[in-house]
């Protein structure tokens, strides 16, 4: 493929969005790739007509995580060479990481955890992103594409509240300064330096007045910097608290 379009959304219930239909604005946009997180189903529980009808090949991971929260789909044209459900190891994932290679590029899929609750859940969530950070730094040299929702708005201009306390801690947020350290992009930075461009809110109500947060992200390794044409948040498909981003490259 020399165009590579990838649509990622955090959709909260995958067999809901289908049923409404609210699917549809992403599949006419005929992207490459389609990610999306916090599916709360896998395969056996989904439409079989929906299934039948598109021309994606896809693949599910709940990987034992309960259906009310977790899991990850991806909807692709072309069918990756290695597909693998974790980054270090099959137990450090449940349900919330996928690596698909491809002949010309590599992309991890991910959902993390949100980390609320106790210490104990942002301690799960710090050491999932550690993991992450692992293979990342250790696949760095690679044509990577990072995507999914991390759940860290990583600057200020990233949230509406800066008193927010999961998901803008400095622990979390020093991810992503690592990340980027490592030489990855966030490709959205590329092309809108502007702060209030979030991609979650708490509510419709809170999405109206954008009170909300940069919570999804499109990163790329240094050698696919260059052939970033495009990365946007599609605000107009708003059936969801995220909205759908998208990537377009030119290999």
């Amino acid at each position: 493929m020399s165009k590579l379009k990838i649509i990622s959304w955090n959709a909260n219930g995958i067999r809901t969005r289908i049923k409404n239909k609210d699917l549809n604005p992403i599949f006419e946009k005929e992207p490459d790739v389609i990610l999306f997180q916090e599916t709360k189903t896998d395969y056996e529980k989904m439409d079989k007509k929906f299934l039948d009808k598109i021309d994606y090949d896809y693949y599910y991971f709940l990987k034992g995580e309960s259906t009310r929260t977790g899991g990850l789909a991806t909807f692709t044209k072309e069918k990756p060479n290695i597909i693998k459900r974790f980054f270090k190891s099959s137990s450090d994932a449940l349900g919330r990481a996928s690596v698909l290679e491809y002949d010309n590029f590599t992309l991890i899929h991910i959902y993390a955890p949100l980390g609320s609750g106790n210490k104990a859940k942002l301690e799960e969530k710090l050491e999932y992103l550690y993991n992450f950070l692992y293979f990342a730094q250790k696949n760095s040299d690679k044509n990577l594409i990072i995507a999914g929702d991390f759940n860290i708005a990583h600057k200020e201009k990233d949230i509406s509240n800066l008193d927010t306390k999961i998901t803008f801690t400095d622990d979390e947020r020093e991810i992503l300064d690592k990340l980027e350290s490592f030489g990855f992009v966030d490709a959205f930075r590329l092309f809108n330096d502007e702060g209030e461009q979030y991609t979650s809110w708490k509510n419709q109500e809170a999405r109206k007045d954008n009170e909300g947060s940069r919570l999804d992200y499109f990163f790329v390794s240094k050698s696919l910097k260059d052939k970033v044409k495009s990365c946007n948040i599609l605000n107009e498909i708003n059936n969801s608290k995220h909205a759908p981003i998208e990537l377009i490259l030119d290999f």
